[in-house]
C-alpha cells in the first residue's frame, strides 16, 4: 500500500492532500502529525486535533476535540489553521481498530515537502485573506461576551481598532494593509488610489499619514434612492482635514465607481508595485465579508493602473466613449514565466469576459472561484457551470444565487449522488438562519457573506491562472462599471495560495448546507443527512473517496490532469 501526501500553504492555513492505492482494512480515518522548524531550526513534531468524533462517543459535543489518533480524519484533503512554525510538514497515517482502541498502521506516507505559512510563494505576488466568516462558532462565542446585541457587539467590535475580534476577523489581511502602507508612508512613496467604499477609521487614518502624497479618487459607493454618496462624510472630512487630496466621481445609476485599487509610486515618481482585490475600504470589507488583497510588486503593471487613474480622473463623474475605448486594449507586462493582464472596465463589447472565457474553456484539471453575484447570464460563472465536468473539479462559492428564487442557476450537488459529474457550488444566501442547535447562536444578519471575486484554473497544472480584482465577473461590471479584473498566468505558488484560500471558505458553507438540508431540505436531502451522525465506526466510509467526484478532488490536489482538453 502506497500512500502520497502534498501540503499546499497560504498566509493563514495550509491544505494537506492524501492519496491510497486503495482501500485500507479496518481503517477508521487517518491521523496527522505535524512537525514544525522554528526560526532557529528546532523541530517540534505534535498531532493534528479533529473537532468530530464517533457517532458512538458520548463525548463528541459541539466545541469539544479530540487528538486524530483518537477521532481520525475519514477523508483525504484537510485544511489544517494552527500551524505555527516558520516551516511546517506532514505525515499522514492510518488508523486501525475500533472505536476507542485505534492503533497506528504500519504504513503511513511520505512526509510532505517542507512549506511555509505566508505569501510569496510565487516572486513579485503577496496574497492576503481575511477571516469574515461571522457565520462560526468562534465569533459566537466572542460575542457572547459583550454587552447587548450580538448586532451591536460585532458592530462595535469591528470598528474599533486593536479589538481583538476585529483583529482576528481582518486576519492576515487587515495586518498586511497596515504594514505595507506604513513602510511605503516612510519610504516617502506616493498613491494613487480609487475607491468604491471608505468609513474604516485605521485605513482612513494610513492615507491621511500620506499626505498630500495620497492622491484618491472617491467614488459614491453603494448609493440608494435618495442618497446619492454612500461616502459623503468621510468626503467632507477628508478634504476638511486638508490632508490627502480627494477627487469626486460622483456617479449614478446604472453605474458604480466600484475600483479598489491604490497604484505606489517610488520617490521618483514612477511606479513601483500595485495594490488590488476584492476588499473594499470599511470595516464591513475588512471583517465581515470574505475578501482578498493582492500586491503585485511589477512596475509595468502598475503603469497600467496609473495610466487608468488618470483617465478615471479625467472623466470627471461620466462615462465618456473613450473611456471605455481606452478600456477596451488591456495593459500586459510580464517578468520571468508570468504573464499578466490587466483588464480595466468599462470596455467595449465584452473583451475582458472573453479572455478570461477563453482561459477558463481551457481548463485541464479544474476550476475553483468565489463570487458575490456576476450576473444571470453571459458571466464567467455560466462558462464554468458549462465546463464539462466528467475530468474536471469544479468546486465555488457564490454569495447568492444570481438567477434568484424564480429563475435559478444554480443548484447544489453532494458528491457521489447521480448528479455527481455537476459542479459543486455553495450558497452561503439559503443558510442564514436555517441551521441547526449547534450554529442558532451564530451572527449571520442580511449582510453579504462572500464578496470576493476570483476564478483559479489549474492551479497544480502546467498552466495556472488566477483572476481577481473588483470585477464581478459578468457584463455589467464589463460594460457599466468602473472595475478591474487581473488575470495572471504562470504564477503557481500565487495560485496554490488561493487555491487553498477558496477551499477554505467551501468547507465552511458545505458544512453548514449540509445542515440546513437534513432540516429544511427534500425529503429524499433530509434522509441522506440523517445517515450521517459522525465519524463512522467501520472501514466502509473509504469507499466512497474511489469513486467519482471525491477521487476527482483527490486527484485534482495531487496534481492530476484531464487526459484530453476538455471544452
Amino acid at each position: 500500500m502506497n500512500i502520497q501526501a502534498k501540503a499546499y500553504a497560504n498566509c493563514d492555513e495550509i491544505t494537506i492532500a492524501w492519496r491510497c492505492d486503495g482501500t485500507i482494512a479496518d481503517c477508521l480515518g487517518f491521523a496527522l502529525h505535524r512537525e514544525e522548524q522554528d526560526a532557529n531550526g528546532a523541530l517540534t513534531e505534535t498531532c493534528v486535533e479533529t473537532w468530530v468524533g464517533f457517532a458512538s462517543d458520548p463525548n463528541a459535543k459541539s466545541g469539544t476535540h479530540q487528538l486524530s489518533t483518537v477521532w481520525p480524519i475519514q477523508r483525504y484533503v484537510w485544511s489544517d489553521y494552527f500551524a505555527k512554525g516558520s516551516k511546517i510538514r506532514y505525515q499522514v497515517v492510518p488508523m486501525i481498530g475500533k472505536p476507542g482502541n485505534l492503533k497506528p498502521s504500519d504504513t503511513v506516507s511520505n512526509w510532505t515537502e517542507w512549506v511555509t505559512l505566508g505569501t510569496g510563494h510565487s516572486p513579485g505576488f503577496n496574497a492576503y485573506f481575511n477571516r469574515g466568516m461571522i457565520a462560526s462558532q468562534w465569533v459566537a462565542r466572542a460575542l457572547a461576551t459583550g454587552t447587548g446585541s450580538s448586532t451591536a457587539v460585532l458592530g462595535e467590535s469591528i470598528k474599533s481598532i486593536g479589538n481583538p475580534l476585529r483583529t482576528e476577523l481582518g486576519g492576515c489581511l487587515i495586518t498586511a494593509m497596515v504594514d505595507l502602507f506604513t513602510k511605503a508612508n516612510q519610504a516617502g512613496m506616493t498613491l494613487y488610489a480609487a475607491l468604491y467604499e471608505l468609513n474604516d477609521p485605521q485605513l482612513i487614518d494610513l492615507l491621511k499619514a500620506f499626505g498630500k502624497r495620497c492622491n484618491l479618487i472617491l467614488g459614491s459607493g453603494a448609493y440608494k434612492a435618495g442618497e446619492k454618496d454612500e461616502n459623503a462624510e468621510v468626503r467632507e472630512a477628508l478634504k476638511a482635514s486638508n490632508t490627502v487630496t480627494v477627487l469626486d466621481r460622483l456617479v449614478g445609476s446604472p453605474h458604480f465607481a466600484h475600483n479598489k485599487f491604490v497604484v505606489f509610486c517610488g520617490a521618483d515618481g514612477k511606479p513601483a508595485k500595485l495594490w488590488t482585490g476584492s476588499t473594499n475600504w470599511t470595516v464591513t470589507g475588512l471583517c465581515t465579508q470574505v475578501n482578498n488583497g493582492v500586491e503585485i510588486q511589477d512596475p509595468g503593471i502598475a503603469q497600467a493602473y496609473l495610466n487608468r487613474w488618470n483617465q478615471i480622473k479625467a472623466a470627471g463623474s461620466g462615462y465618456p466613449a473613450e473611456l471605455s475605448a481606452a478600456g477596451s486594449t488591456p495593459g500586459r507586462s510580464q517578468f520571468g514565466s508570468v504573464h499578466m493582464t490587466a483588464w480595466n472596465a468599462p470596455v467595449n463589447g465584452l473583451v475582458d469576459l472573453t479572455d478570461a472565457r477563453r482561459l477558463i474553456q481551457g481548463a485541464r484539471q479544474g476550476v475553483l472561484f468565489l463570487m458575490f453575484n456576476p450576473g444571470p447570464a453571459g458571466t464567467l460563472l455560466n462558462d464554468i457551470l458549462a465546463l464539462n465536468q466528467q475530468h474536471l473539479y469544479v468546486h465555488g462559492v457564490v454569495n447568492q444565487d444570481p438567477g434568484g428564487s424564480k429563475a435559478p442557476i444554480l443548484t447544489l450537488h453532494d458528491r457521489g449522488t447521480p448528479l455527481d459529474a455537476s459542479p459543486e457550488v455553495v450558497i452561503p444566501e439559503q443558510i442564514k438562519g436555517i441551521l441547526n442547535h449547534w450554529f442558532g447562536d451564530e451572527a449571520r444578519g442580511n449582510m453579504v457573506m462572500v464578496h470576493s471575486k476570483v476564478v483559479v484554473i489549474d492551479p497544480f497544472g502546467p498552466h495556472p491562472v488566477v483572476m481577481t480584482g473588483s470585477h464581478n465577473l459578468g457584463p455589467k461590471a464589463s460594460g457599466k462599471n468602473d472595475d478591474n479584473m487581473m488575470i495572471i498566468e504562470n504564477a503557481p505558488g500565487l495560485a496554490a495560495e488561493y487555491a487553498v484560500h477558496i477551499m477554505g471558505v467551501f468547507g465552511h458553507y458545505k458544512y453548514r448546507y449540509n445542515l440546513k438540508v437534513g432540516q429544511n431540505g427534500t425529503q429524499a436531502q433530509k434522509q441522506q443527512s440523517s445517515k450521517w451522525a459522525g465519524l463512522e465506526p467501520t472501514d466502509e466510509w473509504q469507499q466512497g473517496y474511489f469513486e467519482n467526484a471525491k477521487l476527482r478532488e483527490i486527484n485534482f490536489w495531487m496534481g492530476d490532469i484531464a487526459p484530453t482538453p476538455v471544452a
